[in-house]
């Protein structure tokens, strides 16, 4: 059956639908490459390190959030406390498996809650900076720590 429409409105209908396919393309792809911006990476949050805490005897106060200096403990000593445990016999393997890596280690008695508790912490360190690269030294071999101001 013939068409009763021009051939001139038929070309004209049909180079307005390519245009209109030729805009949405154009809007989908800019959406497509805006997203990029605008979508959170979900991969980051799952491979962010896990913060540990660790238990301290002493001080109630919580100095984590703090930004401590190197130049203003100068004076101070410090250590590195690696944690506190209830097993003596593990704790003793773990001090000998750091003191491997030249890192003086020593083993501290505890009571925390009324329960023997064995705490393992390097020995002092004169700057802070010097306990930071001790620290860095021990996390690059699996071992975490914190670093500590010895009361004096």
């Amino acid at each position: 059956m013939p068409s009763n429409e021009d051939p001139f409105s038929e070309a004209i209908q049909l180079k307005k639908a390519k245009k209109r396919l030729l805009g949405a393309l154009i809007i989908l792809i800019s959406l497509l490459i805006l997203s990029y911006f605008f979508l959170e990476d979900r991969s980051i949050i799952n491979n962010q390190n896990i913060k540990i805490s660790f238990v301290d005897e002493g001080d109630s106060n919580n100095n984590n959030d703090v930004a401590l200096s190197s130049e203003i403990f100068e004076m101070d000593s410090f250590f590195i406390q690696i944690g506190i445990f209830s097993d003596k016999e593990k704790t003793s393997d773990l001090l000998s498996s750091i003191q491997s890596f030249g890192i003086d280690c020593t083993l501290e008695t505890v009571e925390l809650d009324g329960k023997k508790m064995f705490r393992v912490k390097t020995g002092g360190f004169a700057s802070y900076s010097e306990a930071e690269n001790a620290l860095e030294i021990l996390k690059s071999n699996k071992f975490s720590g914190i670093i500590k101001k010895n009361n004096s």
